[in-house]
């Protein structure tokens, strides 16, 4: 099976979280993304995250339609802060070919994660630009990995575009109108359990 990890603080998960799992799974012929909260994300403040619990039902919410789309709370279970290679280390197994879906931003810190070289030696990395400048960059730190740790890298020709979950929250807080940004049962989650006020 080819499947691919996709981790993320998912603070609220919202439609281009989707759009881009899908077109990955689409574009490298994938045959599932499983999509992974983190509990507490190393080199990010996590000081404005929603309860785990939250951000792993809204997930569940916005992927039910969707049969190549998984939600996993391994991270979540395993408490403290969430290392990607003990989450791939977890999930390894012999018959499948493993992929990691980054942020833009992700890929070019990768050398600072926790244990890189084991995720270089174990997971094809998927990453997409959010613009064209992005894009340069990207194949920028790609030949610096590629030459330095014989990292795989697939870089998607196609920018992910610039919504964002902190856009999300700060529409929420502003009483503005953030439905086409996320799915209406995320929306209802998020109004029912009164996040991001």
């Amino acid at each position: 099976m080819r499947r691919a990890i996709y981790g993320g603080s998912f603070n609220p998960i919202h439609n281009d979280h989707v759009k881009l799992a899908l077109r990955f799974a689409k574009q490298f012929e994938l045959d599932r993304v499983t999509l992974i909260p983190t509990n507490i994300t190393p080199l990010k403040d996590n000081s404005h995250i929603a309860a785990g619990e939250h951000r792993y039902r809204m997930c569940l919410l916005a992927t039910q339609d969707h049969d190549l789309l998984e939600v996993s709370d391994i991270e979540l279970r395993r408490k403290g802060e969430s290392y990607t290679s003990d989450t791939v280390a977890a999930l390894k197994n012999d018959d499948d070919t493993l992929f990691l879906i980054v942020g833009a931003d992700m890929y070019m810190t990768l050398d600072r994660w926790h244990d890189f070289r084991y995720l270089f030696d174990n997971v094809t990395i998927l990453v997409a630009p959010r613009n064209e400048l992005d894009y340069d960059s990207l194949e920028e730190k790609y030949l610096e990995y590629r030459e330095k740790y014989n990292c795989r890298t697939l870089i998607a020709h196609q920018a992910i575009g610039a919504l964002s979950s902190t856009t999300v929250r700060e529409g929420i807080a502003s009483g503005a109108d953030v439905s086409r940004m996320v799915d209406p049962r995320v929306l209802d989650y998020i109004q029912k359990h009164d996040l991001y006020r």
